[in-house]
């Protein structure tokens, strides 16, 4: 199994104990956190408990999209019971639970052994696992006996009551909330970086900028006066069209972008004259109406001598002699910028989280802060 692959995986929800709309929409949070991204949730069904008797069940069923391998899934899935308050079951008996999530089917695998059995051997048994997996992907072929999933339900023989109580906006996966998501920062902050980890994770499509085909920017490094408005006319242009191009025909394509259009204002006030720059500004203006926007932007406010560090190791010729003081005049752009009011929402992370982005731990940090908006 590849590990650049990204695979989909059907998983069972279910609750009888406690608040059960919240221990399921906790449980779907981390889904997201820890494994990637919820493409599509069934609607939400009330059942009677299957296989012994107690209160009953909150079921339903989700398409996931991750990179992990079965073992990794179940294990995440596993530990995210464990938080929610489920107690590990000694025995094989069935019993009543905070939460209860199983891997249904994982791509076409057929897996058989002592910790792990996919397709679930259960799913032709039960007609809370049928019945949303019916929304979800009625055409589904079970890989060990071939039927449908609309076959499989038509043959079941359970006849457990199971009633429709919330269709599926009960919960709304966090890129269908806010599909398009910008990372902003400083020069060398790492926002190309972080961009990587968002479209990894969330198999999402991710927007680049172009700056290396600005026939400008290395010019403007060496003579910034003479070739400071070329420079900044062409990024925004380019990042206008770029967006353009990318969301046309498809407003709501799922997407991460290392660049955000706003970012032209600071630049251009810092690197223009103010005829120049009112000049741009109304360009700007003109141009800002007819773009699709990032609902939420993550800026990475970091500290100038880390700049400095980070910008020395990617090694770039044209970059070397940015000075301090150009650092500090771009951060304060930013800061000037987003002081407006704004139709996004803005996460601005500190010096400290910018750093611990590095690891798995901070990466999942970031994604719980911005799944729990």
């Amino acid at each position: 199994m590849n590990i650049n692959d990204f695979h989909i995986v059907y998983i069972s929800f279910g609750s009888n104990i406690g608040k059960k709309l919240f221990n399921i929409v906790k449980a779907l949070k981390e889904i997201e956190i820890q494994l990637g991204r919820i493409d599509k949730i069934s609607s939400l069904y009330k059942t009677k408990s299957w296989g012994f008797n107690s209160r009953d069940f909150y079921n339903g069923c989700l398409i996931l999209k991750t990179r992990f391998s079965p073992k990794l899934v179940l294990k995440k899935l596993k530990h995210i019971e464990l938080s929610i308050g489920r107690l590990k079951n000694p025995s094989q008996d069935y019993q009543s639970r905070e939460i209860d999530l199983d891997i249904l089917f994982f791509d076409q695998l057929i897996v058989d052994s002592n910790e792990l059995k996919i397709p679930h051997p259960q799913i032709a048994k039960r007609n809370f696992v049928l019945v949303p997996m019916l929304e979800l992907s009625p055409d589904l072929t079970h890989p060990k006996n071939n039927f449908s999933i609309k076959s499989l339900l038509l043959k079941s023989e359970d006849n457990l009551e199971i009633k429709k109580i919330k269709n599926n906006n009960f919960y709304i996966p966090f890129w269908e909330r806010f599909p398009f998501v910008s990372i902003e920062g400083n020069i060398g902050a790492g926002k190309s970086t972080l961009s990587k980890k968002f479209k990894y994770h969330f198999e999402i499509e991710e927007l680049k900028e172009n700056f290396t085909n600005n026939p400008f920017l290395k010019k403007f490094y060496l003579k910034p006066e003479e070739f400071a408005l070329k420079t900044e006319n062409y990024f925004l242009n380019d990042r206008k069209n770029q967006i353009i191009k990318h969301f046309f025909g498809f407003p709501k394509r799922k997407t991460v972008s290392d660049f955000w259009i706003g970012k032209s204002l600071v630049f251009a006030k810092n690197n223009l004259s103010k005829n120049s720059y009112k000049k741009l500004h109304n360009d700007f203006i003109k141009l800002n109406r007819i773009l699709i926007h990032p609902k939420i932007i993550i800026y990475l406010n970091q500290n100038i001598l880390q700049l400095k560090k980070q910008i020395a190791e990617r090694g770039r010729s044209y970059e070397k002699n940015i000075s301090e003081d150009y650092l500090k005049s771009i951060s304060k752009g930013y800061e000037f910028i987003f002081d407006k009011n704004q139709n996004f929402i803005l996460i601005i992370l500190t010096p400290r989280e910018v750093l611990e982005l590095k690891s798995s731990q901070g990466l999942e940090r970031l994604f719980r802060k911005i799944i729990n908006l």
